[in-house]
């Protein structure tokens, strides 16, 4: 009994080696094609590792980023609690003189420097002489508390920002008519607009204003710096802009002057 059983050990374990040599067999029969599988997978691997590094860059430069704008976040809170805080307690009367302020110190010209052997330009004499304002004068934005106040008849369905944006463009204009004119004849006839600058001038006597320095500006000049027409629309913000003493009206024959309020 004991010999059959020693018979089926060795025959088990020589069946094992010749599996174990089929399998030898078969390594050595495709070894290349083993080997260029081997190899691509170390590519593929490859390529996982470099994503995978790639997309760790990534995550970190993200995380820097959420921490600058957590940081941002912070800061714009305080300056909200800053404003909400200052809307609460800083009279509207100081906000109104504040704004005028602004408004009129912007247009101030930049005084040119002057050498010693420099002599003193003849326009800066004449503004000597004849008492010419360095500042042009422009209209003060529209208030919030200005605004609640206008008529709703007059005022109609337009907003706050539709009124100022075109106080801007009236200052806009204002600033590139009276700059044009403050360079003189001769610098209007060098660029070609001296009979732009006569123009305006005949204006000017046309209004009788004497000594008065007074700001205006007309559909023309509007059309000229925007290249649209003044529409029903904008017709419509010029009287909420005169209700608000703003501007006012100046009319000769079929022309229509808007005058600049200055006080």
């Amino acid at each position: 009994m004991s010999t059959c059983d020693s018979l089926d050990v060795i025959l088990e374990q020589l069946c094992e080696k010749l599996r174990n040599l089929e399998t030898v067999t078969v390594f050595f029969q495709n070894g290349q094609v083993i080997k260029d599988e081997l190899l691509n997978m170390r590519s593929i691997v490859t390529q996982i590792s470099n994503g995978v590094e790639v997309e760790r860059q990534r995550v970190s430069q993200m995380r820097e980023e959420i921490d600058a704008m957590k940081d941002l976040i912070s800061k714009l809170n305080r300056l909200d609690q800053k404003i909400i805080h200052m809307d609460r307690n800083v009279p509207q009367r100081l906000l109104n003189d504040y704004q005028i302020v602004e408004s009129s110190t912007a247009k101030i010209k930049p005084k040119k420097e002057i050498s010693i052997a420099t002599p003193t330009p003849m326009k800066n004499c004449k503004k000597m002489l004849f008492n010419e304002p360095e500042v042009y004068y422009t209209i003060p934005l529209i208030t919030q508390e200005e605004f609640s106040k206008i008529p709703k008849y007059i005022i109609g369905r337009q907003s706050l920002d539709a009124v100022n944006s075109l106080v801007n463009t009236i200052n806009e204009i204002i600033q590139a008519k009276y700059t044009f004119l403050s360079l003189g004849k001769a610098h209007a006839r060098k660029q070609g607009d001296l009979n732009l600058f006569l123009y305006y001038k005949r204006q000017e006597m046309d209004m009788n204003i004497g000594n008065e320095c007074v700001y205006f500006f007309t559909n023309e000049d509007y059309e000229k710096h925007t290249t649209t027409k003044l529409n029903k629309i904008k017709l419509n913000l010029l009287v909420v802009l005169r209700h608000c003493k703003r501007i006012r009206e100046w009319r000769s024959k079929n022309d229509t002057r808007y005058v600049i309020c200055t006080g």
